[in-house]
């Protein structure tokens, strides 16, 4: 099973732990979405683009990263990479915070640490 992953799953953040052992296809930029972060990573349908890590993962992985996902409140979709189908998770509420225009987490982080 593919996951497209734009948040704190990636490489460098702090729940990148999840994926240990799940096998790295590569980057992507997905368009039809726009970023935004308060406290979390919320991605939301919208007119831009998000960069995003896809993986394979096991049933096991993909079990422990869809609950933890659902239980803060995103939903999971189908959306197509360059790798295939995949699962990302949105943000089916409105949004606040602010809007990462680069589309890119880990290099707005790399801004704001700077």
């Amino acid at each position: 099973m593919r996951i497209a992953v734009y948040g704190t799953l990636r490489k460098g953040m702090p729940l990148h732990g999840y994926l240990t052992g799940a096998k790295f296809l590569g980057e992507d930029w997905i368009e039809g979405f726009e970023l935004y972060f308060k406290y979390l990573p919320k991605a939301v349908r919208g007119k831009g683009r998000i960069k995003v890590e896809v993986y394979e993962v096991n049933e096991e992985t993909f079990r422990a990263i869809n609950e933890m996902e659902i239980e803060s409140g995103y939903r999971p979709i189908e959306i197509n990479t360059k790798f295939g189908k995949a699962v990302l998770w949105e943000w089916p509420s409105k949004v606040d915070g602010a809007k990462v225009e680069s589309g890119d987490l880990v290099e707005y982080f790399k801004k704001v640490r700077n």
